[in-house]
């Protein structure tokens, strides 16, 4: 059955397309669960606790690595394969490509080693089609402070790790364009999703 994950920076609304999606393949009675990472299972809340709580844990972007690879590997064996094992589809916000832009492309992890440590903890559980949503940090930004995420640093500084972030994600889809498919996530929430559901078609998945 197949997995599809959705990816783009915080503020791009990739939470809210990843319910749109699954509520509408659910319309036409297809069985997909919804899922995210790091997960809400013990090992992936003790990790999201670490990762995005705990903003007194100074951690590498190796150790980051790290800690969302073994949450990986629980997600993977607990919910995502399982799932498609059982026929169900499955669409997950945030995935592998997550992991290269925030833990390598910003940082000075060596790329060849998140790709061996990928190798080993995906295997060939690749999702088949991901969607990038693209928007401009500024207008991320924007978007968060609407819905009263508090800024936890200098907006400077934020608006870089984002434009390094969204850099990095773009690298992704124009290396896999076969598997990507960039969606202009500044448009309103319905028009981001039609065009999410209209390629979904393309792709044949449907």
């Amino acid at each position: 059955m197949p997995f599809i994950s959705i990816e783009g920076i915080d503020g791009s609304g990739k939470t809210l397309q990843s319910r749109l999606l699954a509520a509408a393949l659910r319309k036409i009675d297809i069985k997909v669960i919804e899922t995210k990472e790091p997960d809400r299972g013990s090992i992936g809340a003790e990790i999201r606790s670490i990762l995005v709580t705990d903003r007194t844990a100074k951690l590498s972007p190796l150790e980051e690595l790290l800690l969302i690879s073994a949450a990986r590997v629980s997600h993977l064996d607990g919910v995502i394969r399982p799932a498609l094992d059982a026929s169900e589809w499955v669409v997950c916000d945030r995935f592998l490509d997550s992991t290269y832009a925030f833990q390598v492309h910003k940082t000075d992890v060596p790329e060849r080693l998140y790709k061996e440590i990928s190798s080993v903890v995906v295997g060939q559980t690749m999702p088949d089609l991901t969607f990038i949503l693209d928007i401009d940090p500024v207008t991320a930004l924007e978007r968060r402070s609407q819905r009263g995420e508090a800024a936890d640093r200098d907006p400077s500084e934020a608006t870089r790790d984002f434009s390094r972030i969204r850099e990095g994600l773009l690298v992704v889809a124009k290396r896999y364009p076969e598997r990507c498919r960039v969606i202009d996530a500044k448009r309103p929430a319905s028009e981001v999703a039609d065009l999410i559901l209209f390629e979904l078609k393309r792709s044949t998945l449907l």
